[in-house]
């Protein structure tokens, strides 16, 4: 087997490949006759990856440990690799010394035997035509759902779930170590590199434990924050801008190579100037017009416009409640919600959310609420320069 590439093209490609093959396999034999994911014009999967690279003393969360934003206890480059290291126990002590005992190497050893960490961050787009789909059928019942939609969900997740850890799995050379960060990966991480008094939603907002998978894929530069905490891409495609939401995995690998800061293959250098960047742009209060012209996320007024849409149609009201208003400021009913701020940063509604959905889903197994997701998808305002001076500033800031 060929050694995968370490470049946005080479692991691009591999991925495509699985996502492909695993069409083939009985479990998803139902979806050839049916859309799920976005595809080009050549019908391949449209898949959107980033990949950057740090040294392993890098802080991937310094300045954001904050229940209100990827929580206290986020995983950095320790924790995971001691999770691998625990699951790759060697009966080599550090020194090369054969021992009886299975010892995890340690993060020193690490550090002595890796040069950088490379972080992988890959989105499958959810298929436009059934985003548009479910959209008409809530605009025509706004209190009901599509099991269409919901399988496609579930279906798209877990093709990217699979095909992170068939790449993963190409990635592995032998000098390497290779983590796929997969939903159970993720899982297991949380419950075994991460003590029990750090874990929970009292920790942070991401769901699926203490590795924030959105976060990552924003400081790799594949998307942007919107509003509504999701992450989504905007691309500029035939002169237009192409809209991408999806679920987001990574792969992790720890290397004997120099981190690369020129952006060479594609492969950024998150400087402390591109988080500075990334930290205004995601400070929705702040209404500059110098940091609004490079937001995808339309929603605090630009020349009057803002877009607002997954506001509108939030069933439950959390969006709402979790949004300053258009010109950066809280509505009063939000901003005396005292408990729901830490260090000033206001924490996502998910209560009013996954209670409304929750109930549903709980009644319904295939019900979907995702009208956030869908608007901004399918309706959500472009804007063209918005996503010219994103990537301009990620070509100019994420290189040393």
């Amino acid at each position: 087997m060929a050694k995968t590439n370490i470049s946005v093209e080479g692991i691009s490609n591999v991925f495509e490949e699985k996502i492909v093959e695993l069409q083939e396999e009985p479990e998803f034999q139902w979806s050839l006759a049916r859309t799920t994911y976005e595809t080009g014009e050549d019908g391949k999967p449209l898949v959107k990856l980033a990949v950057g690279n740090v040294p392993l003393d890098y802080d991937l969360w310094a300045g954001l440990r904050n229940p209100a934003v990827v929580g206290l206890h986020p995983a950095g480059l320790r924790e995971i690799w001691e999770f691998y290291a625990n699951r790759r126990r060697p009966r080599v002590d550090e020194s090369g010394r054969q021992t009886i005992f299975q010892v995890p190497r340690s993060y020193d050893y690490a550090r002595k035997n890796y040069g950088r960490a490379v972080i992988a961050s890959v989105m499958l787009p959810f298929s436009s035509k059934v985003v548009d789909d479910y959209l008409d059928a809530v605009k025509e019942n706004p209190k009901g759902s599509s099991h269409k939609f919901a399988r496609m969900y579930n279906d798209v997740n877990l093709m990217i779930d699979k095909a992170t850890v068939r790449t993963a799995i190409d990635l592995v050379d032998g000098e390497n170590g290779v983590l796929a960060m997969d939903n159970k990966t993720v899982t297991a991480l949380s419950e075994e590199a991460i003590p029990k008094t750090h874990q929970g939603i009292s920790h942070g907002p991401s769901k699926d434990g203490n590795y924030p998978q959105k976060s990552i894929a924003v400081l790799m530069g594949l998307g942007q924050f919107g509003i509504s905490r999701l992450l989504f891409r905007d691309e500029i495609v035939d002169g237009k801008v192409s809209r991408y939401i999806g679920p987001i995995r990574s792969i992790i690998v720890f290397d004997k190579q120099e981190p690369v800061k020129n952006g060479r293959g594609g492969v950024v250098y998150p400087t402390e100037q591109w988080r500075k960047y990334l930290f205004s742009l995601y400070d929705f209060t702040n209404t500059d017009p110098g940091v609004n012209g490079s937001r995808f996320c339309s929603y605090i007024s630009l020349n009057d416009g803002g877009c607002g849409k997954c506001i509108e149609g939030c069933p439950s009201g959390a969006e709402y409640n979790s949004a300053p208003s258009s010109d950066g400021g809280y509505a009063d009913d939000v901003d005396n919600q005292s408990h729901r701020f830490w260090e000033g940063k206001l924490q996502f509604d998910y209560a009013s959310c996954c209670d409304d959905r929750g109930q549903l889903s709980n009644l319904y197994p295939e019900w979907s609420c995702a009208r956030c997701v869908t608007i901004c998808a399918s309706e959500g305002v472009r804007r063209l320069e918005a996503a010219k001076g994103f990537y301009s500033r990620m070509d100019e800031l994420t290189k040393e």
